[in-house]
């Protein structure tokens, strides 16, 4: 069964890929509010009715705060229920489940790769001419077409931090031009932050919306598992 939790964190976990560069610049922290809403079409029609509420109970709709912290060696992202952090010397990525007091990891950049020349045969950035303001920031409309799903994203230059933001995604995209071609225009810093993103995956509706941003010294200790956590001996997302 798709496991609700690990499609919400990877939007975010594309991050990772402009993320792994040391910059001169200040660390960052900003808060998200993510909202959920599920209609899984993948589901059998025939499906007894007490099987299918059984079921859809892994997809219910959940609106939570979603708290990130950048810096130039880390990258960690955590909710009421599990936390994803990734390091940039080794490239993996530990997701946590903190009720538990367990982990499991995955090598992204290895994954990611051989992703690559499929979502880049596939994908199209449109940008639009419909702006909003959110969030109090003047924002621009991109529609980000990948595998036959269209997806959105709201961008600004306005936001604190957003030279932070570019400056270490230059870096990756100079080595790797062809990641820029894949569903991550919104996390790749050239057209601005992304405010606000509509991603559609798997009948799983999923808005992410920024609350507030800052510039903030952050503890190395975030970007480690903590001590007392046990590894699971899996590569699959844990439930």
């Amino acid at each position: 069964m798709i496991n609700k939790k690990w499609i919400r964190v990877l939007p975010m976990a594309v991050v990772v890929f402009i993320v792994i560069s040391p910059m001169a610049y200040g660390d960052l922290y900003w808060i998200n509010l993510v909202e959920s809403v599920s209609e899984p079409d993948f589901l059998p029609k025939n499906l007894p009715k007490q099987v299918r509420e059984q079921m859809m109970k892994e997809f219910e709709s959940t609106t939570e705060t979603q708290k990130c912290y950048l810096t130039s060696y880390g990258f960690r992202t955590e909710a009421k229920d599990h936390i994803v952090i990734i390091e940039y010397d080794t490239m993996i990525m530990y997701q946590l489940n903190p009720l538990e007091k367990i982990y499991i990891k995955a090598d992204m950049k290895a994954e990611m790769e051989s992703m690559a020349a499929e979502m880049i045969e596939d994908s199209q950035i449109t940008s639009t001419d419909e702006t909003k303001k959110i969030a109090g920031y003047n924002c621009r409309k991109y529609i980000v077409t990948t595998m036959d799903t269209e997806n959105e994203q709201w961008l600004s230059k306005e936001v604190e931090g957003y030279e932070e933001y570019k400056a270490i995604s230059d870096k990756i995209l100079q080595k790797n031009p062809e990641w820029e071609q894949m569903n991550m225009v919104g996390f790749s810093g050239k057209h601005g932050f992304p405010v606000k993103t509509v991603n559609n995956m798997m009948g799983t509706t999923l808005t992410t919306t920024l609350q507030k941003i800052e510039k903030r010294s952050l503890s190395k200790e975030l970007f480690k598992v903590p001590a007392g956590y046990k590894s699971l001996e899996t590569m699959m997302p844990m439930q």
